[in-house]
């Protein structure tokens, strides 16, 4: 969410919402992997939960950083950083970007791996209730991070002031360090 905050305040929501596709694109990406076993297998990996989280945690500290150390951004009279016509290439590094956010959280495998199951009728073909499944996270994922963008981009004016967006890099960048830093001390758990 912080990274799409960011992403939004600095380049405008046009051009955040390929971000929301690719995240939501690497969570049915999760999903579809925790479905095929791929969450078993890293949790019986000694230590590959362990190398996913680091390299998740690293993901997200760069990010902050990142953040942290942006230059305010020149927005035109109107308040908006929005170009009509973004740079060549960009939209498909926006969702390589969202995709590389939901990829890098190790959490994310384990729990569909343990949630998803749950609700599996037996004696049902399984492949269809997976596909309801993983549609109904995607649609709650693409409708929660489109809000935040929206959100974003209507408060984006008094938020870029020069001052104020100063802060909000500074303060979102704190933010997304301090989650790297929580996620590298947090145990990981494989039952």
């Amino acid at each position: 969410m912080l990274a799409i905050l960011g992403h939004t305040l600095s380049r405008g929501g046009r051009a955040t919402m390929p971000v929301v596709f690719g995240n939501a694109s690497g969570a049915l990406l999760l999903i579809g992997a925790s479905v095929a076993g791929l969450s078993a297998l890293l949790a019986a990996l000694p230590h590959g939960l362990q190398m996913l989280k680091w390299v998740g945690a690293i993901y997200l500290f760069w990010l902050g950083l990142r953040a942290f150390r942006a230059k305010e951004r020149v927005s035109d009279p109107a308040g908006r950083a929005d170009s009509p016509h973004p740079p060549r290439g960009s939209l498909r590094g926006a969702f390589g970007r969202g995709v590389l956010i939901a990829l890098s959280n190790p959490k994310a495998l384990l729990f569909f791996g343990a949630v998803l199951p749950q609700f599996v009728d037996a004696g049902r073909p399984a492949l269809p209730q997976f596909a309801i499944m993983a549609t109904t996270f995607v649609s709650l994922e693409l409708t929660m991070t489109g809000f935040i963008t929206f959100a974003a981009h209507v408060l984006a004016p008094a938020l870029r002031r020069s001052r104020m967006a100063e802060r909000t890099n500074r303060a979102g960048g704190a933010v997304m360090m301090a989650a790297a830093a929580l996620l590298v001390i947090a145990p990981v758990q494989t039952r």
